[in-house]
């Protein structure tokens, strides 16, 4: 168990430097790039990348899975899923490259055939690295990964930055993003240093294939209908309201989605290891969730009070519509948290068909709510979110205790702590900025008074072992060497 812990441990601190480092640079291009283009220009990308998004789901999701949890996969096996991944690559492309006029046609915006044909080649890209990415997930490598990710970002984020000051608009975060791609799946190969036999063994991917394809289609589902949202508002609304959408939807990413996919990459393998073990099953998947709300709860809670003045502070006052879009959307991260981790436990418990069983039961449902929602108009729209997002906490931990018996009352009750402490600083938060008008103090006192106030928190109550870490990081920071 200490050998799993250290390896857990390990895993989410280079995890975590890989994501905080690049999403920290990806943040301060995007406020460059936000504040040099319009929210059109981020409209259009937005629409295009729903259709690639759920393309790259089916390459990229499944048999990466099934080679994690194959405990006695050999070379064939990855040389079968490599050759595999590049033919679907290619296949998907095409795929897109013949539906480009047609996606133009149906959101009425000529310049989406062109964009599409050329930020889709990401498909083809991409389709080269995924067995390398998962060699180095399975080894919870994520030392190798961040170095490429960080590499890749800055080049990229910088020609980005360079084309969109030259007027290129659009085109400049199509050009960010292959390059991103491309430097990536370069760099990745450099150090890894695997190289396939180019292989396929129909018996293996028949093997691998039963545990994938459900994985794949439940994905599918799930991808599909996160790309509803900018599909309903692309195609009803407008590409100026799905920019700020997109801005609002970033920000809430950043702080839920990206924190929690720090700790799900390694959560993934350590599950998997001691997939006959119920109670330690239960335990470690508390130990997830809860050291990610830490984090990610009084962010969540902070962006709610602190919206506007964060909206106008760093992307200007023309994307100001975004405040309001993000306050709904933060509630959404809340739940996020949880019910990500639980869908974690098919992966681990080998149950892929209660993964896509529920998938499709909870879309089903989801769509319903958001073809009503639309009737009622684009705020309804958004707040809906909320009442899926509840929804899928209460499906999704339903099923994990019926796999490893873990109640949805249990998981709540581990984060008390966390949402008390998180609801008290939003309130002084929200009270010591009430009356400063100036957006850039009232951000930064905010700041300030909210980190203060949840560490104070935190240790008097000692919330999820806050004195036991804050001891460790104060001697590691005193005495390194020990």
């Amino acid at each position: 168990m200490n050998a799993l812990r250290q390896r857990a441990i390990r895993g989410v601190t280079w995890s975590a430097v890989e994501r905080f480092s690049v999403q920290f640079i990806q943040f301060i291009i995007s406020i460059v790039l936000a504040r040099l283009l319009l929210p059109s220009d981020f409209g259009l990308i937005a629409i295009v990348m729903i259709i690639i998004n759920v393309l790259q789901t089916i390459n990229e999701t499944g048999f990466g899975a099934a080679l994690i949890n194959k405990q006695s996969r050999d070379e064939l096996d990855f040389s079968t899923v490599f050759v595999l991944n590049i033919f679907l690559g290619f296949f998907l492309y095409d795929i897109l490259y013949i539906l480009a006029p047609f996606i133009s046609i149906f959101f009425k915006q000529p310049q989406l055939t062109h964009l599409s044909r050329l930020i889709g080649l990401n498909l083809i890209i991409t389709s080269f690295v995924v067995v390398q990415r998962t060699k180095l997930i399975i080894k919870v490598d994520f030392k190798t990964q961040a170095k490429a990710s960080f590499i890749s970002v800055v080049i990229s984020g910088i020609v980005g930055i360079y084309t969109a000051y030259n007027g290129f608009g659009a085109m400049a975060l199509v050009i960010q993003s292959l390059l991103n791609n491309a430097l990536n799946t370069l760099l990745i190969w450099t150090f890894v240093k695997w190289k396939p036999k180019l292989q396929l063994s129909f018996n293996r991917l028949k093997s691998l294939f039963d545990f994938a394809y459900k994985l794949i289609l439940a994905r599918l589902i799930n991808t599909v209908f996160e790309e509803a949202y900018s599909f309903a508002i692309g195609k009803v609304y407008t590409p100026e309201q799905l920019g700020y959408f997109n801005r609002a939807k970033s920000f809430q990413t950043l702080s839920s989605n990206n924190i929690t996919g720090i700790v799900q990459r390694v959560s993934t393998p350590i599950l998997c290891e001691v997939q006959n073990d119920q109670n330690q099953l239960s335990n470690i998947l508390i130990k997830f969730i809860t050291s990610t709300a830490f984090i990610v709860y009084p962010l969540l809670f902070g962006m709610f009070v602190l919206a506007k003045p964060l909206v106008s502070v760093l992307l200007t006052d023309k994307w100001l519509p975004a405040a309001g879009m993000l306050k709904i959307l933060c509630p959404v991260g809340l739940f996020y948290v949880i019910s990500t981790f639980n869908r974690n436990v098919f992966n681990a418990t080998g149950r892929t068909d209660w993964a896509l069983k529920t998938e499709i039961m909870k879309k089903i449902i989801f769509i319903g709510i958001i073809i009503f929602s639309i009737y009622f108009g684009f705020k309804a729209l958004l707040i809906s979110q909320i009442v899926i997002a509840i929804i899928e906490f209460v499906v999704d931990t339903h099923y994990t205790q019926k796999q490893i018996g873990i109640t949805p009352i249990q998981q709540l009750k581990s984060l008390n702590g966390i949402i008390l402490a998180s609801f008290a600083m939003a309130l002084l938060v929200g009270i010591s900025t009430y009356f400063i008008e100036n957006n850039f103090l009232k951000l930064i006192i905010g700041a300030l008074v909210g980190i203060s106030v949840y560490s104070t928190i935190c240790l008097i109550f000692n919330i999820c072992d806050f004195k036991f870490n804050f001891r460790n990081i104060l001697k590691r920071v005193i005495s390194p060497k020990s």
